[in-house]
Parts: structure tokens; sequence; C-alpha cells
């Protein structure tokens, strides 16, 4: 369960959605852009901006895989070195390849 929740942390709500009503609601494109954004203001007012972008790369690796795209999307995430670069990159990755 534990690596489940890596990229993923609708995790738990899906698993109590379920056990309710037998379904599960899959997150929208948008749900989850919010959260990648949410999760790095949090990592970088916890840690500084240096670190907290270095640290965010390996939890935005888990997020987006499975997406389209997603090891270019990666591949340059991994070169971005700002909160304000960084949350542009993802706004427009999931603007133009999800149609949000």
């Amino acid at each position: 369960m534990q690596e489940e929740q890596f990229g993923n942390p609708f995790i738990f709500s899906k698993i109590a959605d379920f056990l309710k009503s037998g379904n599960t609601k899959e997150i929208t494109n948008e749900e989850l852009k919010n959260v990648m954004i949410r999760h790095i203001n949090l990592e970088v007012e916890e840690k500084g901006e240096y670190t907290g972008i270095r640290e965010m790369r390996k939890h935005l690796a888990y997020y987006t895989k499975g997406l389209k795209n997603s090891s270019a999307v990666r591949r340059y995430i991994n070169t971005i070195n700002t909160k304000d670069e960084l949350v542009q990159a993802l706004t427009e990755y999931f603007k133009s390849e999800m149609n949000i």
C-alpha cells in the first residue's frame, strides 16, 4: 500500500468511496494539477526553493507516471530551478497535453 500512495494522494479517498458505494471516482486532470502545485508550494515553504524544487522532482515523476508525454515533461522538469518556472511548466503541460 505504501508504494501505491506515491504519486497518488487520492488512493485513500478512492478506497473510502469504493467501500461506501462500490464505485470509485476518477480524479480530474484539474484536480491532479492543483494537488501538484499545492505540493510544490508546501515543499518550497518548508524547505526553501533550492531544496524544495529538487526534492519535488521525484514526487512529480510519480504524479506524472502514465500521463501523455510524461517522459518528456519529466526530463524538462528536471532542468527547472525555480518554483515559478515549475508551476508554469505544469500549467502549460496540462493545458496543452490534457486539454484543461
